[in-house]
């Protein structure tokens, strides 16, 4: 009985340690991941996969910050613009509206 305990705690603990692959993660993949193209692609995924207002505001709010780093504005914005839509909250708005802002200085070529 005391073997098998133990057993299921250390699969467990195992389980644990081991990250989950993208597709089958995609929240997880959005909030963590470093590589901009897979952050973005698991952000789209994770917005295809819940209706939850309050997540879709999450997974917007990552997106647009993803689209913003690889200095893709009009991308951001509209991303911003997305999570205002799922749920309305100041913070997100302010930065839409600074990055609308610093976008307007930068010249179009």
């Amino acid at each position: 009985m005391k073997r098998s305990l133990m057993s299921v705690v250390a699969l467990a603990l195992i389980a644990v340690a081991i990250p989950l692959e993208a597709s089958a993660n995609p929240f997880g993949q959005c909030a963590h991941q470093h590589d901009l193209e897979r952050k973005i692609a698991s952000c789209i995924e994770a917005s295809k996969s819940t209706s939850y207002r309050w997540i879709l505001h999450w997974v917007y709010r990552e997106l647009a910050h993803a689209h913003r780093e690889r200095g893709e504005i009009e991308q951001a914005i509209s991303s911003y613009a997305q999570s205002l839509d799922a749920e309305e909250r100041e913070g997100v708005r302010r930065e839409m509206e600074q990055l609308a802002r610093g976008s307007a200085a930068i010249p179009r070529i």
